[in-house]
């Protein structure tokens, strides 16, 4: 083994106790520099530039040789003039374009012991006790690489190992794995995880910990493994003819494009998708969306829903980014165009872009750690001109004395599709929170936003004011005037969207929990 290099003093790692999935996934730039001297503690000097762009990022290097390169980035909101502040904190790994072996396990000082190609390095996840949970991020690049992360790592990890058949072996803690082209094999842990194998034929085995897996492009194996009853499992196999079982708890699996083979096992919620696809359901009580021709055994006590895949969302919906993320949001589109909620979701859309002769464009969101909608249309930008415009303006597309207000026509969404949103015992999957867009989407196609806030929570607790915007895409009633969403005088008003307009109902049609509270 090689020398031990000790990067920093010893310190105990800050306790792991509240991560927030959410602000763990979005992107480090490969290009990124790192200087030598100055902290990335120290926030960059603010400029009239970061009013517009208040997201930036920092690094410092820690060790640079031939072997690695462990730099220190922190991406800081300098948004706020009073006071800048850290959103993530991220211990960054990166080694050569060969064949590497790297190794993480904890060490008695507090720190995390890095082994790279049989040389290790000490080194803590964080330099700061009192900022963002820390994140360790691996990047391999190319070659047959091999990540092991012990079982007692608890800190949050993402590893990205590039073009080659790579192994990966996740640890106790939040993890993100990704395969990149090859023949890879993704093994998560006892963390909630998330695991995308990319262009090959991939193996993805689920560790005890609630996770989403995609295998995409290529022949996949996707294991949800063995598990508690609480636990939660999305599986989405992508183009090509895969291998899915489902584990223990609730499992959600999409066969996606491809012959494929469904196993499911305690309680399993099965969309076949396109492809000569059959089921084996075990007998259990299971959801079951497929189509004529899918072979389905054991699934005498399921609930059975005919469904034919179709093109929908090809005319209302655009998608811009990397091709793993053009490739991601193809899988996620391909499973809303094998749901009944889906179809409906996006055959609307094709037909608000035709009416506006606008379609929404979805982007790669590789800054902000969650996915947002924009509203956008050149009256509104013709109006912004001239000064700043209310929120609740009908320029916005929101409704006014029950008249809809201004539809979108330049609208977009930015879509960071390893985001998991976590509440006690509950894990969505990504493609819940894309569909949490798409209702925006519709209300600002429509011009249908209603107005103002409701204060969520009991009265014995802390309140929040929400947006009326956000109870309404999720599903929930609104405090706002009812109204005629559907411009039919036959069906009520009401405060919130109508099915299928809204993330409840797909929740309900996976079933999922359903969420009772936006904040």
């Amino acid at each position: 083994m090689g020398e031990l290099t000790t990067a920093h003093q010893s310190s105990k790692a800050a306790p792991l106790t509240r991560i927030d999935f959410r602000h763990f996934p979005a992107s480090i730039p490969s290009d990124l520099p790192a200087s030598a001297s100055a902290s990335a503690y120290e926030p960059p000097v603010r400029t009239a530039e970061h009013v517009r762009n208040p997201i930036q990022v920092k690094a410092s290097s820690l060790i640079k040789n031939g072997n690695l390169h462990a730099s220190r980035v922190i991406t800081w909101d300098l948004g706020h003039p009073e006071q800048s502040q850290i959103l993530r904190d991220t211990l960054l790994i990166d080694t050569g374009n060969r064949s590497d072996v790297v190794h993480i396990g904890n060490h008695p000082s507090g720190q995390l012991r890095v082994s790279v190609n049989g040389q290790a390095y000490l080194l803590k996840p964080s330099d700061k006790q009192d900022g963002p949970p820390p994140l360790l991020h691996i990047r391999t690049h190319g070659g047959n690489d091999r990540v092991r992360i012990d079982r007692d790592v608890e800190v949050a990890v993402k590893v990205e190992t590039g073009d080659g058949n790579d192994h990966i072996q996740a640890g106790g803690g939040s993890t993100w794995l990704f395969g990149g082209a090859g023949n890879d094999t993704l093994r998560l842990g006892e963390g909630t995880g998330y695991a995308e194998g990319n262009t090959g034929n991939d193996l993805i085995i689920g560790g005890t910990g609630s996770h989403v897996m995609y295998g995409n492009d290529g022949n996949d194996r996707l294991d949800a493994g063995a598990g508690p009853v609480g636990k939660q499992s999305y599986l989405d196999g992508g183009q090509g003819d895969d291998y899915l079982r489902a584990g223990g708890g609730h499992t959600i699996m999409n066969g996606g494009r491809g012959d494929d083979v469904l196993v499911g096992h305690d309680r399993t919620t099965f969309y076949t998708g396109q492809g000569r696809d059959s089921v084996r359901a075990k007998g259990g009580r299971n959801l079951i969306y497929g189509k004529a021709g899918d072979r389905l055994y054991g699934a005498h006590r399921s609930i059975i829903t005919q469904v034919t895949p179709n093109t929908a969302g090809t005319q209302g919906l655009t998608v811009e980014g990397s091709e793993a993320f053009r490739q991601r949001v193809a899988d996620d589109l391909q499973l809303l165009r094998s749901s009944p909620s889906g179809q409906a979701m996006l055959k609307e859309l094709d037909a608000a872009a035709s009416r506006n002769n606008a379609p929404v464009t979805i982007k790669e969101e590789i800054h902000v750690d969650d996915s947002r909608y924009v509203f956008g249309s050149q009256a509104l930008t013709e109006r912004e001109q001239n000064g700043s415009v209310d929120q609740d303006d009908p320029v916005n597309g929101v409704i006014k004395d029950g008249v809809a207000g201004s539809p979108a026509t330049q609208a977009h969404i930015f879509y960071n599709r390893s985001s998991l949103h976590l509440t006690p015992g509950n894990v969505a999957p990504p493609v819940t929170t894309l569909y949490h867009e798409l209702a925006h989407a519709y209300n600002g196609a429509n011009g249908t936003f209603l107005p103002g806030i409701t204060l969520e929570g009991e009265p014995s607790e802390s309140q929040r004011s929400v947006a009326n915007d956000e109870r309404q895409a999720i599903g929930l009633l609104a405090d706002a005037p009812p109204f005629d969403f559907d411009n039919n005088p036959d069906t009520p008003a009401t405060s919130t969207n109508p099915k299928p307009f809204t993330e409840n109902t797909l929740h309900e049609e996976m079933g999922r929990p359903l969420r009772t509270r936006y904040s």
